[in-house]
């Protein structure tokens, strides 16, 4: 019930983080695909970020649980976000709007990050496998590094103009009020989460809590990305789409791990690395098959 809960509090908050969010971002950048990148972190990867930080704080603020369960329960929901996002929604988008072979869009975006997302990746699963705390700061600081980088490297698309601003004060006001306490649902529903994981761990101790955290912390705060991905899909708007996926996809492999390197001992074991290598092995098959449009 506890999980239920905390899964219903996530969605419904994300959902409308969403609808109110975009309103806000469309105002502020005028369709870039900085603003829909931003649309993407801001609505869409929130819970997945809170989902981690409060598991690896959670010690210090009385939970009665050990550093392992919340290294497992952190790191599954650290790793099942981009897992659903490489695994299920990008290879959706793909079959949505034609293979990568054929009429793949911003193939010159994707050539450009995921490289760096290669680099990302391998450098957090090869922090991992020592306990050095300065060695994982470094490692962090790269991550976040990477993260600034690809965001400065987008680039407006001529072929798409800006969407006119939103001139309506009293709108504006209602859909700033919806923002705020879609915010509070958003930060109420990774909390009531997480409790639930941490009772599924004393229920059933061992490697469960990581693939439970992984499986249902992707379900739970994966499932607004899917419904905007859906959504935008029908209404032809496949930069809007890409730009969330990819967003989200650019998000999930660099802050959450960054995360994670600061705030918890970073202990990877087989089963981190068994799930981190088919994510590098998506990526870079993605880049392989990135073509130019023809």
């Amino acid at each position: 019930m506890t999980l239920l809960a905390g899964f219903s509090l996530i969605l419904t908050g994300s959902v409308l983080f969403s609808r109110t969010a975009e309103h806000l971002v469309e105002t502020l950048f005028r369709g870039h695909p900085l603003g829909m990148r931003v649309l993407g972190i801001l609505s869409l990867s929130l819970p997945e970020a809170l989902l981690p930080l409060m598991a690896f704080w959670s010690p210090k603020e009385g939970f009665s649980h050990s550093q392992n369960a919340s290294l497992d329960i952190g790191v599954g929901a650290i790793l099942g976000a981009p897992s659903f996002l490489l695994l299920l929604l990008w290879p959706f988008y793909l079959f949505r709007t034609g293979g990568p072979g054929e009429n793949l869009p911003q193939s010159e975006q994707l050539r450009r990050e995921i490289p760096a997302l290669v680099l990302a990746l391998a450098i957090a699963l090869l922090a991992g496998m020592t306990p050095s705390g300065p060695l994982h700061i470094a490692a962090a600081g790269v991550l976040l590094l990477l993260f600034v980088i690809s965001l400065s490297a987008l680039r407006s698309n001529p072929a798409s103009p800006p969407s006119p601003p939103i001139s309506n004060p009293s709108r504006l006001f209602r859909e700033t009020a919806l923002f705020l306490g879609a915010s509070v649902l958003i930060v109420a529903g990774p909390r009531v989460f997480l409790a639930g994981l941490f009772d599924w761990q004393h229920i059933h101790p061992g490697p469960a809590p990581f693939w439970v955290s992984m499986v249902l912390s992707a379900l739970a705060t994966e499932s607004p990305e899917a419904l905007a991905l859906f959504f935008l899909l029908q209404k032809g708007e496949r930069n809007h789409a890409f730009q969330i996926v990819w967003g989200a996809i650019g998000f999930q492999l660099t802050v959450p791990p960054a995360i994670g390197l600061l705030l918890s001992p970073w202990n990877l074991t087989l089963r981190h690395d068994v799930m981190g290598f088919v994510l590098l092995a998506v990526l870079v098959i993605s880049r392989v098959t990135a073509r130019t449009k023809p």
